[in-house]
């Protein structure tokens, strides 16, 4: 009884070593090569992991710390982490939670070979008032697809990045390109903003959590001398 009992604890204990181990093998996470600051807008970065096979699609959810939003539009793809002919289309818009919903997808029965890096990119604004300090950036439900008819999916437990964000330099409210003062360069960001371009400051003026006409019109009324 005693030996039957050692066998069996034994096989638990190797089965949830090769569950953690697969699970490892496949990951959607975050990073960030730099600090976030207060007042401007980040670069954070999505990195897939899958070492077992190769992966045509995956879509995740990143939770992002209070005071942080995806910058619309900001969604781009590494290129050079693709393999030829992939096609990949990579979109990332934001869930009525706050939190942003992302898809990576490529050409049918092709696949991202087994790797462990960065796949894409996207920008956040870091509002002006968030404390500067650690703050924790959170991949959940992510689920990766095989290619072929019959693909196999992976969809395993979050992942968790610890981003540090420090003061910014204040700007003026409407200095969308960050040099100091508010006027028609920066309608123009804005603009530019709206057509998919990345810009230096928060093109988010008006703190809506979009880009869009609204925050043209509001660089105006502040050049006008409005709010």
């Amino acid at each position: 009884m005693k030996k039957r009992f050692l066998v069996s604890l034994a096989s638990f204990f190797a089965m949830t070593a090769m569950f953690a181990s697969l699970t490892e093998a496949y990951k959607v996470y975050v990073t960030a090569g730099a600090n976030g600051k207060t007042g401007e807008t980040a670069t954070l970065t999505i990195n897939l992991k899958n070492q077992n096979s190769s992966i045509n699609q995956f879509t995740a959810d990143i939770f992002l710390p209070e005071g942080v939003t995806l910058v619309e539009g900001s969604a781009e793809i590494i290129p050079n982490r693709m393999p030829e002919g992939f096609n990949a289309t990579f979109t990332a818009e934001a869930n009525a939670d706050g939190s942003v919903a992302i898809t990576l997808t490529g050409a049918e029965g092709l696949g991202i070979a087994p790797t462990d890096g960065a796949v894409a990119t996207i920008q956040v604004a870091v509002a002006s008032d968030v404390t500067p300090g650690e703050y924790t950036v959170t991949v959940k439900n992510a689920i990766m697809t095989e290619p072929g008819e019959t693909p196999k999916t992976y969809n395993y437990t979050a992942s968790e990045f610890t981003w540090t964000i420090d003061e910014g330099t204040a700007t003026p409210a409407g200095d969308v390109n960050a040099d100091g003062s508010v006027d028609i360069a920066d309608a123009v960001s804005v603009l530019n903003a709206m057509s998919g371009e990345t810009v230096t400051g928060n093109a988010d003026v008006n703190g809506d959590g979009s880009i869009d006409i609204a925050d043209f019109v509001t660089v105006l009324n502040i050049m006008a001398g409005g709010e």
